[in-house]
């Protein structure tokens, strides 16, 4: 049992398969997660922008990680060791966090009139509200008048604007969609 799982990587390798495996499972327990890129002091001879081609290469193997922040440590020199538990802090709040039912609901209306849902069928989808329903992590229920699920890539969608909005950085989000 854990509230946030610290994901250490040996940046002079990246990651491996085995630590996919284990990103996935604190993913779907609903655990909050930190990346930390372990052996960070032997990178610098890579030039001070390596560390952008890194992280696109870890989301790139990690997709389903793309909300967990990245730190670049040093266990050796503790270099921004201290960060780890800064980050594993701030995960933690935003797994616990509760949003208000009034807020939820003004943001809901804000971006569905800006990007509705698609109907799957001749009725079209309206989001009538929203409700949180459940904490570590944030699960949020939405009712509509027909759709029983959204589309993969507007539940993407929502998921990244409530992430955004809320501040729920390192946290996996749940929807859930009843008719």
């Amino acid at each position: 049992k854990a509230d946030v799982a610290v994901l250490v990587i040996d940046a002079s390798i990246g990651p491996a398969d085995q630590d996919g495996a284990i990103a996935g499972e604190a993913e779907k327990a609903g655990w909050g997660i930190v990346i930390a890129a372990n052996k960070w002091d032997l990178m610098k001879e890579k030039g001070p922008d390596f560390y952008k081609r890194f992280d696109d290469e870890l989301r790139r193997q990690m997709k389903f990680l793309e909300y967990a922040p990245i730190l670049h440590i040093s266990a050796a020199t503790g270099e921004r060791a201290t960060k780890v538990l800064e980050m594993v802090d701030k995960v933690a709040a935003a797994r616990s966090r509760r949003v208000p039912t009034g807020e939820l609901n003004r943001f809901v209306q804000q971006i569905t009139a800006e990007h509705p849902p698609k109907s799957p069928g001749r009725r079209a989808v309206r989001v009538l509200y929203a409700a949180q329903t459940g904490t570590e992590p944030p699960t949020f229920v939405f009712f509509t008048n027909v759709a029983t699920e959204f589309h993969f890539s507007y539940e993407r969608y929502l998921v990244n604007r409530l992430r955004e909005q809320f501040q729920l950085e390192g946290t996996p989000i749940r929807l859930h969609v009843r008719r």
